[in-house]
Order: C-alpha cells, then sequence, then structure tokens
C-alpha cells in the first residue's frame, strides 16, 4: 500500500496509477528476493559447503523487513525444522507465522513464533500414508477396497487447501485470547492482523502458488524429499519405482524416474484442479487454470525456487535440476 507521504497531493486516477506503480516495484523486488535468496549461508549446518553450486551468490541489495509465512502440512517432524528456521529469519528482523494444523500451536508458540491453523489432522493423514504404502498405485488400492476412504481424505484435504488463504492474509483466530497465552511476543499481542510479503512452503501445501498470485508475492518451497522438479537420477518417492541407479540417462529406467515427477502432479490435478479452479475464482479472484495436463505442475513450470532440505554430501545436487534447486542441508532442530 502507499503510504500518505507518498500520495500526499495525488488524487483520483493519478493515486491509482501511483499505487499500481509502488505494489509493481514491491512485487519486482520482492520476486527478486525469493529467487536469489541464499538460505544456505544463513540457516544450513557445516556440511554444506562441499557440493553447494558456487554460482549461488548472495543477495546484492538490502532486503527489506518482511512477514514471511511458512505453510507446513505434516507431522511433528515436519515443523520442527521450519521453527528453526523461522528463529534465524526473526533474528534478521522479519515478522514470521508458521500455519499448520492446530495440533502444533504450542511447539510453535512456545518457542516466540507466531501461528496459523491449517485445516486436517496430521496423525490421520500420516495414517493414510501408511496405509497406502506412500504410493499412487496404493492410493489405487486403498479406493477400490474402501471407496469411503478416498472420500474422506479427499475432504480433508480439500480443507487444508483452502485454509492457506486465512494462513497468509488473516489473523489468528485465537488472537483476541493472546493476553493470556504466556508465551506470546509483543509484535504477537500488539498487531494481530497478518498479511504475507512471502511465502515459504512445504509441497502438501497445495494451493500456496494460488494464495501468493492472489497475493502477488513471491514462492519459495522447502521439502526433505524430491518434488515437482525431475530428475534422471531418482523417482518421485510416491511413484513407487525403484531406487536403483540407472544404467544409462537416457534408458527406460532414468526415463521413468523423469516422467514420474510430472505424473504425480498429474493425479493430483486431476483429481482437484476442478475443486482449485472453483476456489480460486469464488474465494481468491482469479481466473482459472486450464484443467489439462500442460498446467499440471505448476510449479516447475513457473520456476519457483526448491530448496532440497538434505545434506549434498549425502547426495549431491541432480545434474539435471535447474538453478533455482538447490541442496542446501539439513535445518537443525532445538
Amino acid at each position: 500500500m502507499a503510504t500518505a507521504a507518498d500520495t500526499e497531493g495525488v488524487s483520483g486516477d493519478d493515486q491509482f496509477k501511483k499505487e499500481e506503480e509502488i505494489r509493481a516495484g514491491r512485487k519486482a523486488l520482492l520476486i527478486k528476493a525469493g529467487s536469489n535468496y541464499n538460505f544456505r549461508s544463513q540457516f544450513a549446518g557445516d556440511d554444506m559447503e562441499e557440493g553447494i553450486d558456487p554460482s549461488v551468490d548472495d543477495l546484492d541489495f538490502i532486503l527489506p523487513k518482511l512477514n514471511v509465512c511458512i505453510l507446513i502440512v505434516g507431522t511433528h517432524g515436519d515443523v520442527l525444522p521450519f521453527c528453526s528456521l523461522a528463529k534465524q529469519l526473526q533474528e534478521r528482523g522479519h515478522r514470521v507465522r508458521i500455519a499448520s494444523h492446530e495440533v502444533h500451536r504450542q511447539t510453535v508458540t512456545s518457542r516466540s513464533i507466531e501461528f496459523y491453523p491449517l485445516a486436517g489432522d496430521p496423525k490421520q493423514l500420516s495414517q493414510w500414508t501408511v496405509e497406502s504404502g506412500g504410493r499412487i498405485t496404493g492410493e489405487a488400492r486403498a479406493a477400490m477396497a474402501d471407496p469411503s476412504v478416498l472420500k474422506k481424505k479427499d475432504a480433508m484435504l480439500k480443507e487444508i487447501y483452502t485454509s492457506c488463504w486465512g494462513a497468509v492474509s488473516e489473523p489468528d483466530p485465537l488472537s483476541p485470547y493472546y493476553e493470556m497465552f504466556g508465551n506470546m511476543n509483543d509484535s504477537m499481542k500488539s498487531n494481530p492482523n497478518f498479511v504475507a510479503d512471502a511465502v515459504i512452503a512445504n509441497p502438501p501445501c497445495q494451493t500456496a502458488l494460488d494464495v501468493c498470485e492472489a497475493l502477488a508475492i513471491p514462492l519459495h518451497i522447502m521439502f526433505p524429499q524430491p518434488w515437482y522438479y525431475g530428475t534422471v537420477e531418482y523417482p518421485h518417492p510416491f511413484s513407487g519405482l525403484s531406487y536403483d541407479k540407472p544404467a544409462s540417462s537416457t534408458g527406460t529406467q532414468a526415463k521413468a524416474n523423469y516422467a514420474s515427477y510430472s505424473i504425480f502432479e498429474g493425479v493430483l490435478h486431476a483429481n482437484f484442479g476442478r475443486f482449485i479452479n472453483q476456489w480460486r475464482v469464488a474465494t481468491l479472484k482469479l481466473p482459472p487454470i486450464p484443467w489439462n495436463h500442460n498446467f499440471a505442475n505448476q510449479i516447475a513450470s513457473c520456476n519457483i525456487p526448491f530448496s532440497a532440505m538434505w545434506s549434498p554430501s549425502f547426495c549431491p545436487k541432480p545434474q539435471d535440476w535447474p538453478e533455482q534447486c538447490q541442496v542446501v542441508g539439513t535445518f537443525t532442530q532445538f
């Protein structure tokens, strides 16, 4: 938003144009920050130097203080590493909110990190994953054995997806009761309103890109497993394919590995694409995404930065990954 100083003496169409220019400049700056920010140098462990692409430089400009929302769908183990990231961002002057399932509230707020509740039950999600073996084929078998399970899972995922909008744009529903909590920092008590300037998300937050599009802000994906960006070196974790090293980078196994990433996203797009489009139009006031395979893997198509949260000493960056993908190491849990 433009400040009073920015728009003083300007009215009508001129003021609107001025505000549009300010928003456009802010968007360009944040996109540059989201694309180029060197997370590894500030948040990774001592094992990070080996295997890191030296072409990735630190910012060449002063990063403004941001409202950063971290969207996390998953278990306690998924949330803890991002608590460490949030504390590091706080130390650098940013306001940080972690949005995850309500069961994780105490884990987050006990570290003086702001919280917003996403829908969904991580325990039930984990149980479904175990039952399916963490594979697309397992999901299909489970649906055939008991169609009600798939219906319940789809309903929960839809609730999670739509709750991402409140996470980046609304106060925590419990903010009126913050004075009763002893572990809230001053900013959480004095200013419960929150609108994100940038978002960090893990892949199960399927609508992270949609809410960022609605706010015209950058997105950065982080996860301890390969996702979105295909590689011939190993398959998508949910594909059920072998992790044996391909004999050739052009062989059948290598091609299947690479294709597994777009196929997985295609399955999700086929299942949830129509629902997400209805929500985009009704809630986010955005146009629908074409419902076909060419638009299934939007993260890769839009070149969204992806940070792989494992050590490059353990598994180096695949040679066929693009520049915006980096192996940044594991985050210390505390």
